[in-house]
């Protein structure tokens, strides 16, 4: 059986992806520039192995009071980012997933809006937001029986 057509086929495929990606990203990017330039960004997101994850952006002033927001929610690299409404004037220390619900919001959005919210109040006490680990590697541990070290 002759294996090249199925190697080119792989390779087209993940170049596609590459490109989508990347594609997806540069629209993260553009969105972050936005928020930006009207003051500091509350960021919150939630991983997505096998359902939508999620990243909500909220643009705030110098009192954590929300001006904008946004929110990118999907399973694949076609997800882009829409305004998310309703958290203007709203502290952004204080979000909940009470307000969330209220509001209407899909489950991964709440809990991206919420992270969003805890970040913010650990950057604003000094502390360093624990990096996840990726869903492959939290696979990896749970295989393998390592506890969950989140540093």
């Amino acid at each position: 059986m002759n294996l090249i057509p199925l190697i080119i086929i792989f390779i087209c495929a993940f170049a596609l992806q590459y490109l989508l990606t990347f594609i997806q990203m540069k629209s993260f990017n553009e969105h972050y520039r936005r928020l930006r330039k009207q003051g500091r960004v509350a960021i919150g997101k939630i991983n997505g192995a096998l359902h939508a994850g999620a990243i909500a952006m909220f643009s705030i002033d110098s009192e954590g009071v929300i001006m904008e927001g946004s929110y990118m929610q999907g399973v694949t690299v076609f997800a882009r980012f829409k305004e998310l409404k309703g958290f203007e004037g709203e502290d952004v220390a204080v979000l909940t997933m009470e307000q969330c619900r209220q509001m209407g919001l899909a489950k991964p959005i709440s809990k991206a809006v919420v992270e969003a919210s805890s970040n913010y109040n650990i950057l604003m006490s000094g502390g360093v937001i624990p990096e996840k680990p990726a869903p492959l590697t939290q696979a990896f541990n749970f295989i393998t029986g390592k506890k969950k070290t989140v540093s």
